[in-house]
């Protein structure tokens, strides 16, 4: 289980990492290409004075969007900045001429992340294809293939981290907020038959102690047999309640068994979970829930498990369980327990 918790870890930690990284992409890609504008390799020298101050108006706005983004969220005001963002690279571009095209990657970025499908997907092509013709009109048509491949790749690296990473915390948030629904479905099913058994019982008792309060003067015999019933009544309430208890206990045989199963899916196990037709036990006695909770639990210690199956069979009438692990520890042996 130790290891199962420390590989969840790791995984959470690559998820910051590849965030970081995602970021950490968008402000050095845009900076790489105003240093790359700034030495003078480009096929026009020169406009590094513009292109300082369009970086400086755009990346703040760039790198916003790929950090919301990264943490699987919508930035506030995301249509105004996109816009602004694009006033930004588009209007400098008659003025810095070739060497600003590859900035057209950051605007695809954003389109990506901001703009719905597959509104963006037709705005990011029209960018892309519109690379090779932009560079041909700056009189530099012998770069055009290298602009329209910058783009293509510079945008793919960035946006490729942050969809990922922005897709598994979605998930992570999705498996939070179905096991709170699983809990509050648990809840209302509880005090749905509370109040449908001892509800209902409690409020015949308040009502025949009532009638019997009623009756208290001048009709003994009526009284007495209105508190026989009320008396008899309560037994019953009381036994109903420690009915209900004893089942909340002691879990039925599906119930357990769907909790193994989800407890070693949940630790990455990859289950199956084998029964027969018709209905199972309501309730599994005490040593075959010791000995697959021993399994399970087993399993989980075994880091190299990476399969299992529980495999419930019927024979004359008793039910057997058996738990069958991939790893290479003692849970790889068949654990078998026969309900009573």
């Amino acid at each position: 289980m130790v290891g199962r918790l420390n590989e969840r870890e790791q995984i959470g930690g690559l998820i910051r990492l590849a965030a970081v990284a995602a970021v950490g992409c968008s402000v050095v890609l845009p900076l790489l290409e105003f240093a790359r504008i700034g030495v003078g390799w480009t096929p026009r020298p020169g406009h590094a004075t513009l292109a300082a101050v369009g970086t400086a108006c755009y990346l703040p706005l760039y790198v916003r969007h790929v950090w919301y983004a990264a943490r699987g969220c919508r930035p506030p005001g995301a249509g105004w900045t996109l816009l602004a963002m694009a006033a930004v690279i588009l209007g400098a571009l008659p003025f810095i001429g070739t060497s600003w095209l590859t900035s057209l990657h950051s605007l695809a970025v954003s389109v990506l992340i901001i703009v719905s499908l597959p509104w963006s997907l037709l705005a990011v092509a029209s960018l892309v294809a519109a690379t090779a013709p932009l560079a041909a009109a700056f009189g530099d048509a012998d770069w055009a293939a290298f602009y329209t491949v910058s783009v293509i790749w510079q945008g793919a690296a960035v946006f490729v981290l942050v969809w990922l990473v922005g897709a598994a915390r979605r998930l992570e948030q999705a498996r939070l907020l179905l096991a709170e629904e699983a809990l509050a479905r648990e809840r209302l099913r509880i005090d749905g038959e509370l109040r449908r058994t001892l509800g209902a019982a409690l409020e015949a008792i308040a009502a025949r102690g009532q009638r019997a309060s009623a009756l208290a003067v001048g009709d003994a015999p009526a009284v007495e047999g209105e508190l026989c019933v009320l008396v008899e009544g309560s037994r019953r309430a009381l036994a109903q309640a420690r009915r209900i208890i004893r089942g909340y206990q002691r879990p039925s045989l599906r119930a357990e068994l769907d909790g193994a199963a989800a407890l070693l899916t949940a630790a990455g196990i990859n289950t199956r979970l084998e029964v027969p037709r018709g209905e199972l036990p309501d309730t599994v006695d005490a040593d075959a829930r010791a000995a697959l909770r021993t399994a399970v639990a087993s399993l989980l210690r075994d880091d190299a498990a990476r399969r299992c199956s529980i495999v419930v069979t019927r024979h004359d009438g008793r039910v057997r369980l058996e738990l069958r692990g991939g790893g290479t520890g003692p849970a790889t042996a068949r654990v078998v327990a026969w309900t009573r």
